[in-house]
């Protein structure tokens, strides 16, 4: 793939198959800008469900400027290689399982790091950071799913349908996201981009993940975060409860809220920096108070 759009003509980047302790394989690219100042972290990028690197390529340009960035495609994504889908987990718990076997391998412990991700990859991120594993300097979540709660017509279609009828099932997918999730009028950016996610989607890993995730909740999972977060949410986001991602900030000790217009927005240059901005603040703060 030309990574030409994501990044500097200066940085290496390089895309490998990364195995987890279950056997699946999953895509990393990984992108190291030239002269890359040791004191600048590393960040682990984790995207949200089923979502295409494609939709980040804005923020990507801006992190990978200043910093090695590991993009971490999840196991749910079409590139993920899984040996037998039936045998494995797609669980919130197991997604959490695969970015610390990436931190404790990817990243040399001398090293500091960031997590940073969106949706799903940010509800896996505030798994680990509650786990007693290595922690970040902080964690970047954009858009954090806090629960999911498929609607009652997802919900039957989902368990009964067979994967290989996905494709007969996905107009009504599109109708129900186009109508009643999404800001047709004001978001046709962002209607599609998940139109084209679930084009791109591996119905059995798809179902599988639905099923493993759908009565998730993360209200009594993150009561020991101390980790300091930047959350990132979005006033017309109708995918994303916004009421939700502000709870998290009563409940994390060291959060720092930022609402921007427009679910395309947080995927654009602007974001970008306000995440680099971000972690120059906490490194700043870090080296005056410690």
């Amino acid at each position: 793939m030309d990574y030409s759009l994501y990044t500097d003509p200066s940085t290496t980047v390089k895309e490998y198959m990364f195995n987890v302790s279950d056997g699946v394989s999953l895509k990393i690219v990984d992108f190291t800008p030239r002269n890359v100042s040791q004191e600048k972290p590393v960040i682990l990028f984790v995207a949200g469900w089923i979502s295409l690197i494609s939709g980040w390529k804005d923020v990507l340009k801006v992190l990978t400027a200043e910093h090695r960035v590991i993009y971490l495609e999840s196991r749910e994504k079409h590139s993920s290689t899984v040996p037998d889908v039936k045998k494995v987990s797609f669980s919130i718990e197991r997604l959490k399982l695969d970015i610390g076997e990436i931190i404790e391998k990817a990243i040399p412990p001398s090293e500091k790091f960031i997590l940073a991700g969106s949706s799903l990859g940010a509800s896996a991120i505030l798994e680990y950071c509650g786990s007693e594993k290595q922690k970040p300097l902080s964690a970047v979540l954009i858009a954090p799913n806090t629960e999911f709660r498929f609607p009652k017509i997802l919900g039957t279609i989902i368990p009964a349908i067979h994967p290989s009828l996905y494709f007969t099932v996905k107009p009504v997918i599109k109708w129900y996201l186009r109508n009643f999730r999404l800001d047709k009028k004001n978001c046709k950016e962002q209607i599609e981009k998940y139109e084209n996610t679930l084009d791109c989607a591996d119905p059995y890993k798809l179902k599988a993940n639905a099923l493993a995730i759908r009565n998730y909740s993360i209200w009594d999972r993150i009561d020991n975060i101390t980790v300091p977060c930047l959350i990132i949410g979005a006033t017309t986001d109708t995918l994303h409860d916004t009421e939700n991602i502000k709870r998290l900030i009563k409940i994390i000790p060291d959060s720092t809220y930022i609402e921007l217009k427009s679910n395309m927005e947080t995927h654009s240059e602007k974001a970008g920096r306000l995440i680099v901005e971000y972690i120059k603040g906490e490194l700043q703060f870090k080296a005056h108070h410690f």
